[in-house]
């Protein structure tokens, strides 16, 4: 169990480093669609879209990723 917990340090770490990196960005498009009247709102609402896109994808990534080392998938690679 410990050696798996080790093994889990390194993607969570990462994934909160991403969310902290991409988090703020999409919250400032966000505010910033609200601030500016015009025709640039649809593009900035789909710049934020794309970037929540991303935050789902790393954290369905993370969540596998767990799966998997809870699963031994990496030991049973091991072996050949």
């Amino acid at each position: 169990m410990q050696n798996n917990t080790k093994k889990k340090i390194a993607p969570v770490v990462i994934t909160i480093l991403f969310l902290l990196y991409i988090g703020p960005i999409v919250a400032f498009l966000l505010m910033a669609a609200t601030w500016i009247d015009g025709g640039f709102t649809p593009f900035i609402l789909l710049y934020a879209a794309g970037g929540g896109a991303v935050i789902a994808g790393i954290i369905t990534a993370l969540s596998q990723r767990l799966k998997e080392i809870d699963g031994g998938e990496e030991e049973d690679a091991k072996k050949y």
